[in-house]
């Protein structure tokens, strides 16, 4: 194969979300594959839509996840001039139907709308009439002279050779005539800027793209791209359409979607929340659209490891569905990757949660507690053993309070304060001999006599003794994780929550 050539083109009018980002990395994948370049075009050109800082933005987020292009960008706003000369070129050149490739048309805002709704009342789809193809050169000139505002439309074959032919990288064989719905297109809008068709063709040629992975949505629009480059006579490159990224339902990804507050789709929140960028990655490319052999091997893959797998024959022409669990199996696999791959990569993630632990909790300090030292954090961190997407979640889920805190023991918990009695007792009396196991809850069993306690009630007990709460790792990995001293000083000291009438009792470390 040619040395290939593929782009991305955002336009910044917004935060760039999964479906942008998605498009980014196939087209960088399909690139990568075959040694070839990826590069990033803004498109700029709708002066009213663009959001500022969105193209900062863009770029910043394909650094994070090293989408790098190989080349500084292409800003379409920084080359109208460009597209105005080569739009020049095809004035006076005429089409096989003896029919100008480009024309000026000064029809008014009033009248076009006065089109569209003449087209809605006889049930048409909306076309523009030609009218001002027909107007003579002196005509167009007095209408200049007098300063009247105009765009350059594109003149649409009415014939079969309008049809335009090609074979999709993903579809497959493809065929549409765009004058079956719509008339002559815009290029140039009464602004002076481009339209996208324009600006597309052209920076396409001379970026010498020659392969455009872009979304489905886009598809009709290739046929009119087709035409520009023959008008140009120019080789126009390969198209391939990808599949639509879709919620659960089939509903449009969209930021307007109630779910978005849930889970949104912006790519910058999980950057704010600590995701790892391959995570991110991973997750896109798990949401479906093939294009690896065996999707479910790239979960913990690096973007490297990714180009190696990928290949676009494998692509699927389903809609790829959104599963926001998968998120955190891409997460957490890629955390895992990181606290094991070596021991600088783990020191990386203990100093993390260090930091953590000091933004939640200032008024710990790094000589005297316990809870900033690294034995204790490597162990927090063994003992969760990836049951966690973020670091953060070990400080906003009270589920793990009790590993930074001393923890409270409700007198609501306490359903039967004899038997919550006799459990710390024992417990106390046997320490050295017990692990916290279901063996030592069926020896407890036993000498609950003559009242009976099952091994499900002496658990709860234990529990909630150690950390608080009635969830969590298992009873003898939070007894192990602690030590006997803080184990013995938890059951000692909850043994006052039998004497007090406050609805809360602290349980001293």
């Amino acid at each position: 194969m040619s040395f290939i050539r593929v782009r991305f083109a955002p336009s910044p009018t917004g935060q760039l979300h999964f479906g942008g980002l998605r498009t980014a990395l196939y087209n960088y994948l399909y690139a990568k594959s075959f040694n070839g370049k990826f590069l990033l075009r803004i498109e700029d050109t709708d002066r009213e839509r663009t959001i500022p800082g969105a193209k900062e933005q863009i770029q910043s987020i394909l650094q994070w996840t090293r989408v790098q292009p190989d080349e500084p960008p292409i800003i379409q706003s920084e080359r109208v001039e460009i597209y105005r000369k080569y739009l020049h070129k095809l004035f006076g050149k005429l089409n096989h139907q003896n029919q100008p490739h480009i024309y000026r048309c000064f029809c008014t805002t009033d009248r076009l709308m006065l089109l569209r709704h003449d087209c809605k009342r006889r049930s048409q789809p909306y076309r523009y009439d030609g009218r001002c193809k027909q107007l003579t050169e002196k005509q167009q000139n007095e209408y200049l002279q007098q300063g009247l505002p105009y765009v350059v439309r594109f003149s649409l074959p009415t014939d079969e050779q309008g049809i335009q032919k090609y074979d999709d990288l993903v579809y497959g064989h493809h065929e549409h005539n765009p004058y079956t719905n719509e008339g002559d297109f815009i290029l140039l809008k009464s602004d002076g800027y481009p339209t996208y068709h324009l600006a597309n063709v052209i920076d396409d040629h001379l970026m010498n793209i020659t392969h455009v992975l872009r979304g489905h949505e886009w598809q009709t629009s290739t046929s009119k791209h087709l035409l520009l480059y023959k008008a140009f006579n120019w080789s126009a490159p390969s198209y391939g359409h990808l599949p639509l990224l879709e919620r659960e339902r089939g509903r449009k990804l969209s930021k307007r979607d109630k779910e978005n507050a849930i889970n949104p789709i912006e790519i910058e929140y999980y950057r704010q929340k600590d995701y790892y960028p391959n995570a991110i990655l991973n997750f896109i490319a798990l949401c479906g659209g093939g294009g690896f052999t065996d999707t479910d091997s790239i979960v913990g893959k690096t973007l490297d490891e990714m180009v190696s797998l990928f290949n676009i024959q494998f692509f699927s022409r389903h809609a790829a569905i959104v599963d926001f669990k998968k998120l955190s199996l891409c997460q957490r696999a890629h955390f895992k990757r990181e606290y094991e791959n070596s021991t600088e990569s783990r020191q990386k993630v203990i100093d993390e949660l260090r930091e953590k632990v000091r933004k939640y909790y200032p008024e710990k300090d790094l000589q005297t507690s316990i809870q900033l030292q690294n034995d204790y954090l490597e162990r927090c961190l063994n003992m969760i053993d990836f049951r966690i997407n973020l670091l953060e979640e070990l400080f906003t889920n009270n589920l793990y309070e009790y590993l930074w805190k001393e923890p409270e023991i409700k007198q609501d918990f306490i359903d039967n304060s004899d038997q919550f009695r006799f459990i710390i007792q024992q417990t106390l009396t046997n320490l050295d001999q017990i692990h916290f196991t279901p063996d030592d809850a069926k020896n407890f069993v036993k000498n609950y006599q003559p009242k009976k306690i099952t091994s499900k009630q002496i658990f709860r007990i234990w529990r909630l003794v150690l950390c608080g709460c009635l969830q969590g790792p298992p009873v003898h990995e939070i007894a192990t994780f602690f030590g006997s001293n803080i184990v013995r000083k938890r059951f000692t000291n909850a043994l006052q929550v039998l004497d007090h009438q406050n609805d809360n009792v602290q349980v001293k470390l």
